[in-house]
């Protein structure tokens, strides 16, 4: 009886392929700190693999990953800066951060260079869990 399910997940593997979504490893753009502010025009997010704006939080990520040079990765970031306490709950709530990515409050965008660095050696005790359980 175990071969009979081996070979039919053999066959549905070789029909189907992988349930796994597949990369170009030479594209692949992992964000390590991500910066969010409010601007005039919307939402302004800079990370090192590039900036994106845009009217929401939604639409400033789907710029910026329109506008990389690969596929970009918003769940590898380790820490987060937002600008505007307003982002708070749109950046908790879009799903896009790992849980245990550090919160960081700033009065502007800084240069992203050295940045992940920095802060990595001035340690958060904010993460986005802890936003997400803080949350009516």
């Amino acid at each position: 009886m175990k071969w009979l399910y081996l070979v039919l997940a053999v066959a549905l593997t070789c029909v189907f392929g992988l349930p796994f979504r597949e990369y170009d490893t030479a594209r692949l753009l992992p964000i390590r700190t991500l910066q969010a502010a409010v601007t005039e025009q919307g939402v302004k997010i800079v990370s090192e693999v590039g900036e994106g704006e845009g009217a929401t939080w939604e639409a400033a990520v789907q710029n910026l990953r329109d506008n990389a040079s690969g596929e970009v990765f918003f769940d590898t970031a380790e820490q987060i800066i937002l600008c505007d306490r307003s982002l708070t709950n749109r950046v908790v709530e879009s799903g896009l951060l790992r849980p245990a990515a550090q919160v960081y409050y700033a009065d502007a965008l800084r240069s992203p260079e050295g940045l992940n660095e920095y802060l990595t050696a001035h340690e958060s005790s904010l993460t986005v869990a802890d936003l997400k359980a803080a949350r009516p």
